[in-house]
């Protein structure tokens, strides 16, 4: 009787107020199960959006991530768990589903492997990276994720490494570098013209500040020391006005303040005494004495053992793999197919193009697609590097066969489902271009450091098997750097390399979603075939 009763007073509600009658049809419950029937995500849908909280799971039913959505996004607190049940990380993420606030991310066995700050969706200000044996492996600051400020790396055991400064993402002027005996000597990385290196001491002559000055200016992150060697206080600097991710710490190293800058003030969930930091602020932009500014002395030639330091620094990721998405979200899946069908025959007006196949707004459009400046001329690429780490001469081909090269937007800890949906309809075209004699070649753009993830991400996207074509990864986006496509990872690209490694087609994409069909390729290929 009380069901009945408030069923029909929530009839009665929703009948004299059609938005309420809206809200009410809109939001529904949603679970998906794996084959065995154990459930695969769950949570609840507004209007078709992802919204509140959602759960996913692996397929042994283990807990994979946990967390809110907000139109489709993922917002706020969010942790993810390996399948043994350990926590992978916790963070946040803004209104716009972008990484915020404090990040820590932990190895299978529960040991940290590094925690620190995100804005915008990039590392900035300090961070730290440990070893599955919880020891200190290397620490330093970001500025919009490029290495920036000083930055020390350690030896198993806490032995110092490497130290010195870096700036936009390079190592600069003369770095200390220690062998594990223990052994010191120098790298000099030089700098690029325009670029001064401060180095300010205490009247002891332990560091007092640090940074760098790009043609007069303050620029990148910049650092102050306790005299006994304490970090004090370190922020962004453009000029004489802070920014980015700041942090405050006394004698003893406990943080005293942190938050970041917005406009040269704390935001106003800054944490510390907000006079103090104004006054460190103020500190660490007093102008620079560039007369007095004494020049780096270079180092001498590297012993041995810095080369092999130096080596074995270059080959290590600058960032921490980006995390993945859990998958594509429920609209995205229901889209996925008609995507699919407009990769393999075009948009018509039977089977319109959907909301999101269109520019971002605010995307200025030219509808000049075709790239005269690559067709006519030997493809400018080479060799590509497969997923499984081997690697293709793409000169092999020539006097055999054609090649389609399909350069895919990219990976930032998913696989987005135009690139899903392209890479589908070229596998379901997979006996109709081999017919042609085509040898078909997908690339993924990605930094250096999400290799790895990407492979996670790959598997478990294409859940029924991998496309049957040779998938190859871009670390940090040499490709197409080469072929002048970058932009939001990359534009999505399609060449067609002739017998004689001529380009006689190459698309490139003016959004994300923007992409050839198969069957016009098809009809380029048989053109050229006249």
């Amino acid at each position: 009787m009380k069901t009945t009763l408030r069923t029909a007073a929530l009839l009665a509600i929703t009948g004299l107020c059609p938005s309420c009658k809206f809200l009410a049809r809109q939001v529904v419950p949603h679970v998906e199960r794996w084959a065995n029937g154990l459930t695969k995500r769950e949570g609840r849908l507004e209007g078709g959006l992802q919204t509140g909280d959602w759960t996913y799971y692996y397929e042994s039913g283990q807990r994979r991530a946990h967390g809110r959505y907000a139109d489709d996004h993922q917002t706020g607190p969010w942790t993810y768990w390996f399948e043994n049940g350990g926590i992978e990380w916790t963070g946040a993420f803004d209104d716009r589903g972008k990484r915020t606030g404090e990040w820590t991310f932990f190895h299978a066995d529960g040991a940290t492997r590094a925690r620190g700050s995100y804005v915008g969706d990039f590392e900035d200000g300090p961070w730290e990276f440990f070893g599955q044996d919880g020891a200190l492996e290397r620490s330093g600051q970001y500025d919009a994720g490029k290495l920036s400020g000083p930055w020390q790396y350690f030896h198993p055991g806490g032995k110092p490494k490497a130290a010195g400064l870096c700036h936009r993402g390079q190592r600069i002027g003369v770095w200390r570098i220690w062998d594990e005996a223990g052994n010191e000597s120098a790298q000099d990385f030089g700098v690029r013209p325009g670029v001064r290196i401060v180095r300010e001491q205490w009247p002891g002559g332990a560091l007092r500040r640090a940074g760098v000055l790009q043609d007069g200016a303050a620029v990148g992150r910049w650092t102050l020391w306790h005299e006994n060697g304490a970090l004090r206080f370190c922020c962004t600097l453009r000029g004489a006005e802070p920014g980015g991710v700041f942090e405050a710490r006394d004698e003893r190293g406990s943080i005293v303040a942190h938050g970041v800058f917005g406009a040269g003030q704390p935001a106003a969930d800054a944490a510390g005494d907000a006079p103090a930091v104004a006054q460190l602020a103020a500190e660490i932009a007093q102008p620079v004495d560039t007369a007095a500014l004494a020049a780096e002395t270079p180092a001498g030639a590297p012993s041995p053992a810095a080369k092999a330091v130096v080596a074995e620094l270059a080959q290590q990721p600058e960032r921490i793999p980006a995390p993945m998405q859990p998958r594509l979200t429920v609209l995205q899946e229901q889209e996925r197919e008609t995507y699919v069908q407009n990769y393999i025959e075009g948009a018509s007006p039977q089977r319109p193009s959907l909301r999101k196949y269109a520019p971002a707004p605010g995307v200025q459009t030219t509808g000049v697609r075709r790239r005269s400046d690559l067709e006519g001329k030997p493809l400018p690429v080479d060799v590509l590097t497969a997923v499984d780490g081997t690697t293709v001469d793409l000169r092999q081909f020539r006097g055999k066969k054609p090649v389609l090269l399909v350069i895919l937007r990219g990976f930032v800890g998913e696989v987005c489902v135009y690139c899903i949906a392209q890479t589908e309809a070229l596998a379901r075209c997979q006996s109709e271009l081999e017919a042609l004699g085509l040898e078909v070649l997908v690339l993924y753009p990605g930094a250096k450091e999400n290799e790895e993830s990407f492979e996670r991400a790959y598997r478990m996207t294409f859940e029924k098997g991998a496309p049957p074509y040779r998938v190859f990864y871009d670390p940090d986006l040499a490709v197409v750097q080469q072929l002048g496509i970058a932009g939001d990872l990359a534009h999505p690209t399609t060449v067609i390399v002739d017998e004689d490694g001529i380009v006689r087609y190459a698309y490139v994409g003016e959004h994300r979603a923007d992409r050839p069909a198969a069957k016009e390729l098809m009809r380029v290929v048989k053109g050229l075939a006249k």
